[in-house]
């Protein structure tokens, strides 16, 4: 058969295939000229395969405009953005992803833009990303919206205010990269439709510990966040619960105490929790026992299975941390530590941690590290007659020495040692700092 001889369907498909996202540069360095994406040129082997290729709307729906303004000159909105404007006409009503990239863009210029690709077409997902502009924000009606991000870097002055972002009922995803700092007022950001979204990630910036706990009050939908968490002096616990919760990163940074906002979380579907710090030499002021009690509130019991916290002031206690999350599988612990008696043997018998497969553990001593590697043969023993017990897969862990240090090849040997004696993944290495 030949390929023009093939039905309709198995064409467009096939095109669905060969075809994908395109971006769009405003202005055009040389205006009337065509594309090279991949649909225009499709369109342009025969009149068949440009009228399936019109005609074919999944072909147009995945989009990204590149808008770069020239100095202060205002947008001709007869000319600029005609081609994207057309490209989207071309997706009708096919789910849309548009990607809008505005550098250096005025009010003005961005409320045009606003006007032109952002008020009549079926867009599930937005990304806007405003650099040395200002904030490029949907504000008309996106019925359909599934999933915005809006990013804001270096925004031409701070006197504006946040804006009333659009109605948008179909939102379950939100990412956002803004400095709070760059607006006067924030009033606007509370009328987001908190309560729908399953998906909430910030990134870069953080943003007040109070604020976010006023926010995270309507967020029983949430399944998937991350936070940025700006640490403020004086706050005050509060009792919120989110039952859907099943990932939670936390970033905290600042001068004022992580407990209160630890134990306000009840989280009884926890499956993944982080705690750290996008500066590694910044140790949030927390408290570890803090967490053991929203652990316990939580029922830690049934399904956390990752667990992840940086460097803190206060030492962590092992033993009774591990004990909060008997249903733990990985666990990355940056220390300082207290071991208390026994804690070693509680690991080797699965008293605690029954379940642990991966351990990395910060800085160490060189009586703990030997303890640590005695508890691998012991626990790969233990596994091979209890079910409910699982044997260790990875193990790491950081002495206090360097890699020139005479305590270096041993630790190494050692290493080597129980990797082979017990299929298991076993890594020491010196602390770097």
């Amino acid at each position: 058969m030949l390929f023009d001889d093939l039905p309709l369907e198995v064409l467009q498909r096939i095109f669905t295939f060969c075809c994908g996202a395109v971006t769009l540069k405003e202005p055009s360095q040389t205006p009337g000229t065509r594309t090279g994406a991949t649909q225009v040129t499709l369109s342009l082997v025969c009149s068949r395969w440009r009228e399936v290729v019109l005609n074919t709307s999944e072909l147009w729906g995945d989009v990204a405009v590149d808008y770069h303004a020239i100095g202060e000159q205002e947008l001709a909105t007869t000319s600029l953005f005609q081609s994207a404007h057309n490209w989207l006409n071309r997706a009708g009503m096919t789910p849309i992803s548009l990607s809008i990239y505005v550098f250096g863009a005025s009010e003005s210029q961005v409320a045009a833009i606003s006007q032109i690709l952002l008020s009549s077409f079926h867009v599930t997902r937005l990304d806007v990303r405003s650099f040395y502009s200002s904030l490029l924000a949907p504000t008309n009606n996106l019925s359909r919206l599934e999933r915005l991000k809006l990013t804001l870097y270096r925004p031409r002055r701070t006197t504006h205010n946040f804006p009333r972002l659009s109605e948008m009922p179909s939102l379950k995803e939100l990412y956002f990269r803004l400095d709070l700092g760059k607006f006067v007022d924030i009033t606007n950001i509370y009328l987001i439709p908190w309560h729908q979204l399953r998906v909430f990630h910030l990134s870069q910036y953080y943003w007040p510990s109070r604020m976010l706990l006023n926010i995270l009050q309507q967020c029983k939908s949430l399944v998937w966040c991350t936070l940025f968490v700006k640490l403020e002096d004086g706050q005050h616990e509060h009792d919120i619960i989110l039952p859907n919760l099943e990932h939670l990163l936390l970033d905290m940074n600042g001068v004022g105490n992580a407990d209160p906002f630890i134990r306000s979380l009840t989280l009884p579907n926890l499956r993944s929790l982080e705690i750290t710090s996008l500066e590694w030499s910044m140790k949030p002021l927390l408290n570890p026992k803090a967490i053991i009690i929203m652990a316990q509130r939580s029922g830690f019991n049934k399904y956390l299975t990752d667990f992840s916290l940086c460097l803190t002031e206060q030492p962590v206690d092992v033993r009774s941390l591990l004990a909060s999350m008997p249903a733990l599988k990985r666990v990355q612990l940056e220390g300082p530590f207290m071991f208390q008696p026994g804690t070693f043997d509680d690991l080797s018998s699965g008293t605690i941690g029954p379940r642990l497969e991966e351990i990395d553990f910060g800085v160490m001593s060189d009586e703990e590290i030997g303890l640590l590697l005695e508890t691998v043969g012991q626990r790969h023993e233990k596994a091979k007659t209890v079910s409910d017990i699982r044997a260790f897969a990875s193990v790491a862990g950081c002495f206090s020495g360097n890699k020139f240090g005479r305590d270096f090849e041993s630790h190494k040997q050692r290493a080597k040692q129980c990797s082979e004696a017990f299929n298991v993944h076993v890594e020491l290495h010196p602390r770097l700092f």
